[in-house]
Order: C-alpha cells, then structure tokens, then sequence
C-alpha cells in the first residue's frame, strides 16, 4: 500500500486513483457482482433506481478500508453495472462525493481516459462515459 501514495493526489478536493494493478494487501471491491446480487429481487420494482443507489451506498459504506499510509479508502473493480441506463445513476456525482470522503481507487481495466473522459470499456464513441474535468485524479498504469 505504502507505493501507492505517491500517486494519491494531494492538496485537491479528490482524492481519485485509476490503476489496472493492485497492491499488495488492497481489497478491491467489485461493486458489479455486489450490486448485482443486491438488486436482483428488485428487478421489475418501478423504483429500480432508488434501490440501486440505497444498495451501492451501502456497498461502498461497508467496504471502505484504512492504510496507516492513505487513510480511509475505497477501491472498487467491475464497474460496468454503474453505467447501465435502467439505473439511472449519477455517476459523476458519486465519484466525486466518494473520492472527497476517502482515497477512491477504481480499477480502470475496464475503460480509458482520454481527455478527461473514462470511457467504459475504452470504447471512446461509447455513450457509458464519465466527464472528469471538475474531478482532480492521477492515473497509474505501471507495476507498483
């Protein structure tokens, strides 16, 4: 853990890292399979979306972690489920509320940044994307 704080970026309201590695003893977290698993009796609810976000928040509330070297943090992977439509999650909104509560880590083996933008699945003509320009974050790609 103590490599990855280097790459933490400092003095910013967001603390967000994206990296295709982990570190030796970080848990990561795969909201996709959690999430999915939490709103499956929910499916056909008409309130999908309200379920979804009371469920996510819960996910991330019960996962958050402590370093001695990065204080709280917050590392998740499969994200995919966070940008279906039916969800109708504000995900600009939560990452940038979770990455000013803790260190936030996302594994971004599942999309690229190009110009501000993480592209789901790096597709760029993608519509699953999120605009990070308002949102400070570091990405690491190298072997840590």
């Amino acid at each position: 853990m103590k490599s990855f704080k280097q790459y933490i970026p400092v003095g910013t309201r967001h603390k967000l890292l994206f990296t295709s590695h982990y570190a030796e003893g970080m848990n990561f977290v795969d909201v996709g399979a959690l999430l999915a698993r939490a709103i499956e009796s929910s499916l056909s609810n008409r309130h999908l979306s309200f379920v979804a976000e009371e469920e996510l928040e819960k996910i991330i509330k019960a996962n958050v972690c402590h370093s001695s070297e990065i204080g709280d943090y917050i590392a998740i992977r499969n994200i995919g489920i966070l940008f279906e439509p039916a969800l109708r999650l504000d995900l600009h909104a939560k990452l940038s509320t979770w990455s000013k509560a803790y260190v936030l880590i996302v594994d971004s083996a599942e999309g690229a940044i190009q110009k501000d933008i993480f592209y789901l699945a790096g597709d760029t003509a993608s519509s699953y994307r999120i605009n990070l320009s308002d949102i400070s974050y570091k990405i690491y790609y190298d072997e840590i």
